[in-house]
């Protein structure tokens, strides 16, 4: 019989790497954002704030990704036990 939990693996390692990428993704787009808002303030005086509040929540949701990403590795590694 083959063990269920061999299955999952697959998907498990799939879901991290996916997860890595759409951190990676969302910071690298608050970067451009907070640049933007930069630029904008520097050429106008203004402060480009839907610019830093777009980069604000790309760092948000990129580091609650790549978080997402390091825990998921702790369960499919078993050493992060879910409580039931």
């Amino acid at each position: 019989m083959t063990d269920p939990a061999s299955s999952a693996r697959p998907v498990a390692t799939a879901i991290r790497y996916l997860s890595i990428i759409a951190g990676c993704a969302c910071l690298l787009l608050a970067a451009i954002c907070f640049a933007i808002a930069c630029q904008v303030f520097i050429q106008t005086g203004v402060f480009g704030q839907s610019y830093a509040m777009v980069g604000l929540i790309s760092t948000v949701l990129g580091l609650l990704v790549l978080t997402l990403a390091r825990v998921w590795n702790g369960f499919r590694k078993g050493s992060i036990h879910p409580t039931s």
